[in-house]
């Protein structure tokens, strides 16, 4: 009766064995399509500062994003965001372009962050001459039902440039 008890026991260790669930095959490796992605996203979203059109540039971000501009309060949401660039978008001056020098993409393919540099041109309104203004932002980008949106954008401007010294 040993026998036939171990060998019932073994029948029953292998039908729950082969009832365990397998874990599900590992999601594919999307990371250079997805910055591929990105990368044609931060084009289009450049070139659409020209438009000056709030809503055209605005509608990269997503519903919850967070806006973190110099001088200002933060700023949370699409439709905010598009109001406070609104009066910026204005300036008869306005000008922005800005281009990535990283683009990192998680191995889960749903969230990313961009690095780069901008340079924005506003009327000083001391003097009212257009003022370029460089510096350096991060933006962290999330899938949204199946496409990236910006989720937090930070830029953050270079200091002054010292004045050219007079020459002796």
């Amino acid at each position: 009766m040993k026998i036939a008890g171990r060998i019932s026991l073994l029948v029953v260790v292998l039908i729950l064995a082969g009832c365990a669930q397998q874990p599900a095959p590992e999601a594919p490796d999307t990371r250079a399509a997805d910055e591929a992605a990105i990368r044609t996203l931060i084009k289009q979203w450049s070139d659409s500062a020209a438009t000056k059109d709030p809503a055209k540039f605005a509608a990269f971000y997503a519903e919850d994003a967070a806006f973190l501009f110099e001088n200002m309060p933060l700023v949370t949401g699409k439709t905010a965001i598009a109001e406070a660039l609104g009066p910026m978008m204005q300036d008869p001056n306005w000008a922005l372009t800005f281009g990535p020098t990283k683009v990192e993409v998680a191995r889960s393919g749903d969230i990313a962050y961009e690095t780069g540099t901008y340079q924005i041109t506003m009327t000083d309104q001391k003097t009212k001459k257009p003022v370029p203004t460089k510096g350096k932002y991060i933006v962290v980008w999330k899938k949204v039902g199946g496409t990236w949106k910006v989720a937090v954008d930070s830029p953050t401007a270079d200091p002054p440039e010292a004045p050219a010294k007079a020459a002796k």
